[in-house]
């Protein structure tokens, strides 16, 4: 028997002293939902509070333990990462959970109880093409911006947080793509070679969350996401755009936490530019209260949609013809092996060829971050 202790309040901002700033902090991460299958737990060391880098903690014991004593272990599949198969008759909306890890060296670690609560579904995810000005009216750009609409018909609803993942469709120029090999041979790139058609795929890194209490009852429209340029070079809105929406549901402290941790990236774009602000986790040593712990544990429901743009109306969708375009250069020095392979391309303005070296990416769109020359399921 569990006994379930709830403590409402926000959740505490540390900005460290020059002693904190130190490695071997326990980092837990633990954001799990009601959607059955495979769910992942994070247990790493920090490398100093300021760094982002990731020191797995392996050898770990991690369980999640729900109000009535049943539990679900957590495997480690790759070093400080944990993953378990959890099946709808362990995810029971209404009901708390904790998480409970022991360390290598014999330490005990344990979250607070968090509630799984219902999630609204989303009612529409639809887009408005906008302008969006930035330091004068000349910097307006055009693009457009996501909207999504709810209903509100359940005390239940506390708070929400939304995730959003893009995906769209990147050509490369139609041109003839070369290689110079380590054999100092030129060579013509063959088709299956010459990735000229791409999708890349992005989290995107804002945070959206709301406190519900503030509502009446009923449907609420036109909650405004994240605003999407149109950049002749990015290509987004050229050919095809997708944008998918998570809607989690969220507790109080869970709520603080996602709104403190905005705060501090707006504040320092996650670039650790002065000495940040440390979120207080809602996990701690169970014999040593004083102990630091960054990270988090909560449970969410969650209901998702996906929309699509393409081609929208009234944007200049031209392609910008410089891009990547082959431009001759003079002779350059002497090449040795390591130096190869080279890529060169042909392509043509106003009917002339011009012929020079290029990036790879130029003839292999696959070079871009989070690229795939797969099509995705969904397109």
């Amino acid at each position: 028997m569990f006994l379930v202790i709830f403590i409402a309040g926000c959740v505490e901002r540390y900005y460290p002293e020059e002693d904190d700033l130190k490695k071997g902090t326990l980092v837990i991460n633990a954001h799990l939902t009601d959607q059955p299958g495979e769910q992942i737990i994070e247990i790493s060391r920090s490398v100093g509070l300021t760094s982002p880098s990731f020191d797995p903690q392996s050898g770990s014991f991690a369980e999640v333990i729900r109000e009535d004593g049943e539990l679900r272990t957590f495997s480690e599949f790759n070093p400080g990462y944990y993953k378990a198969d959890l099946d709808d008759s362990f995810l029971q909306t209404g009901m708390s959970y904790m998480l409970h890890v022991t360390t290598p060296d014999g330490f005990e670690y344990e979250s607070g109880m968090d509630k799984l609560r219902p999630v609204p579904a989303i009612d529409s995810l639809y887009y408005l093409v906008e302008h969006n000005s930035y330091a004068s009216e000349t910097d307006s750009v055009s693009g457009i911006r996501f909207y999504v609409d709810f209903t509100y018909d359940d005390e239940a609803y506390d708070y929400i947080r939304w995730d959003l993942t893009e995906t769209y469709e990147f050509h490369n120029p139609d041109m003839e793509g070369f290689i110079l090999d380590v054999d100092f041979k030129m060579k013509e790139l063959p088709d299956t070679s010459n990735y000229r058609t791409c999708y890349i795929t992005n989290d995107l890194i804002t945070i959206h969350s709301m406190s519900l209490g503030i509502l009446d009852f009923g449907i609420y429209i036109k909650k405004p996401f994240t605003f999407v340029p149109n950049i002749q070079q990015e290509q987004k809105l050229h050919h095809k755009y997708s944008l998918l929406v998570k809607q989690y549901s969220l507790g109080e402290e869970a709520f603080h936490y996602w709104n403190e941790l905005k705060k501090t990236s707006q504040e320092q774009g996650f670039l650790f530019d002065r000495q940040p602000a440390i979120l207080k986790s809602n996990i701690h040593n169970v014999n040593d209260e004083d102990e630091l712990v960054l990270g988090f544990f909560s449970m969410a429901s969650v209901s998702e949609k996906r929309a699509f743009a393409i081609k929208p109306e009234g944007m200049d969708l031209s392609f910008y013809e410089w891009y990547c375009f082959p431009v001759p250069r003079g002779p350059g020095g002497f090449l040795t092996k390591e130096d190869l392979p080279l890529y060169y391309a042909r392509g043509w303005m106003d009917g002339e060829p011009s012929f020079g070296l290029i990036n790879k990416h130029c003839v292999d769109c696959r070079e871009y971050k989070n690229s795939t020359h797969i099509m995705p399921d969904f397109w």
